[in-house]
């Protein structure tokens, strides 16, 4: 089941803004080629370059979280005991879950509202350009929870080599 999930998420994390990131450039370069060359801009590789742009942004930043690759602000954290850092790390992980469960029904309604509107070029609907923004919350909120529940387990030293 693990292997199953990392699979996924690779995919989702790895290849596909990978691809986006790839066919953003490739759009980006026609898009110049076709203005400045032909003298002939053509709308749908700026329209594409957007909705790609936010795929490659929302499904980067939960790579980066995978990884713990993001940018923390650590002076305080870097020179108090291990069981305080687990209980920063707990009340972190908390806050974020808290605050996206808050806004989660906000989202569904921003989603309903923005599914009957349409991209100009594509007609794609809006909803699905940025459906990316509810995959990283939910993704967030998932690996959040886990989060708190291994630091909890390692603040009262239920995991072995852990705090005590």
């Amino acid at each position: 089941m693990k292997k199953i999930i990392k699979i996924i998420s690779d995919i989702i994390e790895i290849y596909v803004p990978s691809v986006m990131m790839v066919l953003l450039f490739v759009a980006f370069i026609l898009q110049i080629v076709s203005r400045y060359i032909f003298r002939h801009p053509l709308v749908w590789p700026y329209e594409f370059s957007q909705m790609a742009y936010l795929w490659v942004i929302t499904l980067g930043c939960l790579y980066a979280q995978r990884t713990d690759d993001n940018i923390v602000f650590s002076i305080v954290y870097d020179v108090v005991p291990d069981k305080v850092k687990a209980i920063f790390r707990i009340l972190s992980d908390l806050l974020i879950t808290v605050v996206f469960a808050a806004v989660l029904p906000s989202v569904i309604s921003f989603y309903q509202f923005y599914f009957t509107r349409y991209s100009t070029v594509f007609k794609f609907p809006m909803g699905l350009v940025y459906l990316g923004f509810l995959f990283l919350m939910i993704i967030t909120m998932l690996r959040s929870i886990r989060n708190i529940i291994k630091n909890v387990r390692e603040l009262f030293g239920r995991n072995k080599g852990e705090v005590n």
